[in-house]
């Protein structure tokens, strides 16, 4: 009878000591540590709008079968994260301004539509085996964001107050499995104060993503005076963008003149320049 308690007890040991170690080896099996390093491509320091300085914005979004996790960082710093064995599909996006939204489900982020609410943005999309050799990946992020800027030519009169500028196609929506732009739900609008600008030439920037066409359509700038009689306007016809790119609008909108394209070297990857 003891001989059978004992064996009974050390059988129960031994199913222990194996549930134990089946679920250690489990876990060292199906998860692994995946250190990301992050690099940032496609753009120079510009004196076109300002310097670029490295985004404090970071949001990983990772596909692995039918479930889907995200995750959000302030900064590029290297970090580490716990992946099961097998393929993921990862979407990091590196912001200089914070979006308004993302979803997993409809696969994009949002951006405010305030004028100021949308800058430089990097993004890429990983597939990712994962298996017991992966420790490290290095990831170099494009800058997929475009610029149209405009330039005026002449100076602001005193009878300015204020601009107008509208721009019903300007995508402030992401597409994250394209990487291409999504118009907004409602038309883009801006206005901006020039009574503090008269007597300085106008130059304004416009970040938009860039749609599959690779066109946002028109641009249209009003300038009123302070009893909102218009005074000067212009429209921008069928604006054409690039990732990476500034396209620069150069032209006289508040006096006759020739109109002529301006060029510059010290900006993104490139400038495309147009004049009005």
């Amino acid at each position: 009878m003891k001989n059978f308690e004992l064996f009974t007890c050390l059988s129960f040991i031994l199913a222990l000591t194996s549930c134990y170690r089946d679920s250690e080896d489990e876990i060292s099996v199906n998860d692994k540590y995946v250190t990301f390093n992050f690099n940032l491509a496609g753009v120079e320091q510009s004196s076109l709008t300002r310097a670029i300085s490295e985004p404090s914005n970071l949001l990983i979004i990772d596909k692995f079968g039918d479930e889907v996790t995200s995750d959000t960082k302030t900064s590029l710093a290297p970090f580490s994260l716990p992946l099961d064995y097998g393929r993921h599909e990862i979407y990091f996006v590196a912001a200089d301004k914070i979006w308004t939204s993302y979803s997993t489900a409809e696969w994009k982020v949002e951006w405010p539509s305030s004028h100021d609410g949308l800058s430089y943005v990097w993004a890429a999309h990983l597939t990712l085996d994962v298996d017991e050799d992966t420790s490290v990946e290095d990831i170099m992020l494009p800058l997929i964001i475009a610029n149209v800027q405009v330039k005026t030519l002449d100076k602001i009169p005193a009878t300015a107050s204020s601009l107008h500028i509208d721009a019903p196609d300007l995508c402030k929506g992401l597409d994250l499995l394209t990487l291409s732009g999504i118009p907004t739900d409602t038309p883009v609008n801006y206005s901006l104060d020039l009574s503090r600008g008269t007597g300085n030439t106008l130059r304004i920037n416009l970040f938009t993503f860039v749609p599959p066409t690779s066109c946002i359509g028109d641009i249209s700038l009003t300038v009123l005076d302070q009893n909102t009689q218009e005074i000067a306007a212009k429209t921008l016809n069928e604006v054409p963008v690039q990732p990476g790119y500034i396209s620069l609008y150069a032209g006289y909108l508040f006096s006759d003149g020739i109109s002529f394209p301006l060029s510059y070297t010290d900006d993104w990857s490139g400038t495309h320049s147009y004049g009005f």
